[in-house]
């Protein structure tokens, strides 16, 4: 009875200490990791943006007069799609304050735009990524305050006819929800039809 008494004095005892020594050693290495935070990759880390998007779903256009399709952020992760026509002819494509498409029948002359960009009066413009049918740039006003503003355009061939696909040019956007957008844009593709059984 008084081994059985010891062995649980001596395990209570051992297992206290081995309780205190993990939260010492947790300790000293959090506190080692503070004192080591180096503040370059500190605010590297709060100014990188965030991405809230997820999961793509495919939106039919041809109520909208094209005959087309197009993958957008799922609704049920990131709100309904508004989808609505302009009075200068294109179709936007809104979802909440972060995500905005317009598509337009055009040439998409990838070219002409970087003739325009490079010969502007007002903005100074930069290109950040340039591939065969898109290009995604920057564009700011020097002295001016205005945050720099980022915009893509994607140039899209389906069925003979060519779209030109932008974010919408009024609005403000991240660089990281541009590079999503131009996935969006990049799934452009003729609607299917649905057939109906008779």
């Amino acid at each position: 009875m008084l081994n059985i008494l010891i062995f649980s004095i001596t395990f209570v005892t051992k297992s206290i200490i081995m309780k205190k020594a993990l939260y010492i050693f947790t300790l000293i290495i959090a506190t080692t990791l503070l004192a080591c935070g180096d503040t370059e990759s500190e605010t590297a880390l709060t100014e990188v943006e965030t991405i809230s998007l997820k999961g793509l779903e495919k939106l039919s256009l041809i109520e909208y007069g094209y005959d087309l399709s197009i993958m957008i952020p799922r609704a049920d992760l990131n709100g309904a799609a508004e989808v609505s026509l302009t009075e200068r002819g294109t179709l936007e494509i809104v979802i909440g304050l972060d995500y905005g498409l317009e598509i337009m029948f055009g040439d998409g002359d990838i070219e002409l735009l970087k003739t325009d960009l490079k010969e502007g009066l007002v903005f100074n413009s930069e290109i950040v990524k340039e591939e065969k049918n898109a290009l995604v740039y920057t564009q700011d006003i020097p002295d001016s305050g205005v945050k720099t503003q980022n915009h893509f355009m994607y140039r899209a061939e389906v069925g003979g006819n060519i779209y030109e696909v932008r974010d919408i040019s009024e609005k403000v956007y991240g660089a990281g929800m541009i590079e999503k957008m131009l996935e969006s844009a990049k799934t452009i593709e003729a609607a299917k039809a649905v057939k109906v059984a008779v």
